[in-house]
């Protein structure tokens, strides 16, 4: 007699979960949602492999093997090249290509899927350091605008897949403790990143480029990217710790999903989130540049390291706070806020201050380095430090705030890719603003502006918040006609339930 295997366990019938047979009493419903009591009843290892804390993890493998090595290259300062002129023009390419992608990101990610769109980005990590390695050693250029155009296009489908996952995943108790796990998955990529920049680099007292082995290394873990995102559960798949499934809407047409997208590009959570998502890594360019002008390379090798450290014990407990089951989710939005603006407020004027200074000459501004020049060291990087550690935690909490509204899979993709879109304009915004020589003053007052104008919107925004999020698409359909049960099944009636 031959025994079910693990993924046999977990068949069920398709034709039980059709939307009519969902009753919003029915035995094993958990909050709204349909509890999947053969994946409880499956093995332990199928339930890990098919759970959301894995899926979590696999998602942060996937952020280290790709933006992490990126963020490393870029956490060198300029990109580790000599001047950061040409990576910063390299750089607003590919994130102005990846804004022209993540505009028709959900549509996109809702039609291939969250897992294939990963593959998709996971095969054209390589092409980065690979780029960066060509340019240094033998001075080639065209290679680095073709991975900042063909990379841009598919760091697009990573950014709008994994955006959605983020939103729509966890259970809302659980979304900052998720979210801080792909950002310090993220950021120990970088961790990595700044070790191997650091051995390479750490004789190099004064400025220039950094040692050309370093972006081999920096391939070899991009080259992880693909097997890892074959790894990943369709999201039918997937399943909560509690059992329940990822809320998700029904499968539409391409014309029906471009309606959607309109409909969420003209709604007003949309609209005031322009801003916040344009500026909530418009620093990038801004403070990589600083860093590339004024420190050693060594000092600069030390930041990709030390920088990643700092952030990660940051989201940890950034994680927690908005996770507090005691406040409500309104404040919690509003404690989220003040956790990374006034930091972030502070480090502007100290920036004022220190580039005050460089202008009048009473501050040494060239080739600071963390051994030689500690005091100067320590006053001029510490800003770069908090900025770049908080930028993070302001990422972090754009997220869980989307996720305040819905968590239903296909509105994630739309919200998501918007989102996305805003973000990466305004990082090619500020690599292209970045990429000539001239008064850095400038762009620093640039960027000022754009937070002192985005707590407006914000704040609109955080008093929009609901007491719970919705478990369908609340732009597209009418939260008040839908059943409780039936909002998170809509899309079960036609997907085989086979983990």
């Amino acid at each position: 007699m031959s025994h079910p295997t693990d993924v046999d366990e977990l068949k069920t019938d398709e034709h039980d979960v059709h939307v009519h047979d969902v009753e919003t009493e029915a035995p094993g419903l958990e909050d709204g949602l349909e509890v999947d009591q053969a994946y409880l009843n499956s093995s332990r290892w199928t339930r890990f492999f098919r759970g959301t804390l894995f899926q979590m993890f696999l998602f942060g493998a996937l952020s280290f093997c790709g933006p992490a090595m990126s963020d490393a290259i870029s956490g060198m300062g300029g990109g580790g090249l000599e001047t950061p002129y040409t990576a910063n023009i390299a750089n607003a390419i590919s994130y102005g290509m990846s804004c022209a992608m993540t505009l028709f990101g959900g549509p996109l990610v809702n039609k291939l899927g969250i897992k294939w769109a990963c593959v998709i980005a996971g095969t054209l990590f390589p092409l980065d350091g690979s780029a960066y390695y060509v340019n240094s050693k033998y001075g080639t250029q065209w290679y680095l605008i073709f991975d900042a155009v063909v990379g841009g296009i598919g760091g697009g489908f990573l950014y709008v897949a994994e955006a959605t996952a983020m939103l729509s995943y966890p259970k809302p108790e659980e979304r900052g403790k998720y979210l801080s796990i792909w950002v310090s998955m993220r950021n120990s990529g970088q961790i990595i990143g700044g070790i191997v920049d650091l051995a390479n680099n750490i004789g190099r007292a004064t400025a220039g480029a950094v040692a050309v082995s370093t972006y081999l290394i920096f391939v070899a873990f991009e080259c992880l990217g693909l097997p890892t995102a074959l790894v990943l559960s369709p999201t039918s798949k997937v399943r909560r710790s509690d059992g329940t499934r990822v809320p998700s809407s029904a499968d539409q047409s391409w014309a029906a999903e471009f309606v959607a997208l309109a409909k969420h590009l003209k709604s007003k959570r949309s609209l005031l989130m322009v801003i916040p998502a344009f500026y909530s890594f418009f620093y990038g360019g801004v403070f990589t540049t600083y860093l590339s002008l004024h420190f050693s390379t060594r000092s600069r090798a030390l930041s990709a390291f030390i920088t990643p450290v700092g952030t990660i014990v940051l989201v940890s407990i950034y994680g927690h706070v908005i996770d507090n089951k005691r406040w409500t989710q309104k404040k919690r939005a509003w404690v989220g806020l003040a956790f990374w603006a006034v930091p972030q407020a502070c480090v502007f004027i100290w920036m004022g201050i220190i580039y005050h200074l460089y202008t009048t000459g009473s501050l040494m501004s060239t080739d600071i380095d963390f051994y030689n020049n500690s005091n100067v060291w320590a006053k001029t990087y510490l800003p770069y430090w908090i900025m770049q550690c908080f930028g993070y935690a302001c990422q972090l909490y754009m997220y869980w705030i989307l996720a305040c509204f819905t968590t239903d899979v296909k509105a994630s993709a739309r919200t998501g890719g918007l989102f996305r879109c805003f973000e990466t304009l305004g990082q090619s915004i500020s690599y292209a603003i970045n990429s000539h020589n001239g008064n850095k003053t400038i762009q620093l007052y640039i960027n000022i502006g754009v937070f002192v104008v985005m707590l407006v919107p914000m704040s609109i925004l955080i008093r929009m918040v609901p007491d719970e999020a919705a478990a369908i698409d609340d732009v597209v359909n009418d939260v008040a006609e839908v059943p409780p049960a039936m909002k998170a099944q809509v899309a079960l009636a036609h997907e085989p339930t086979a983990l």
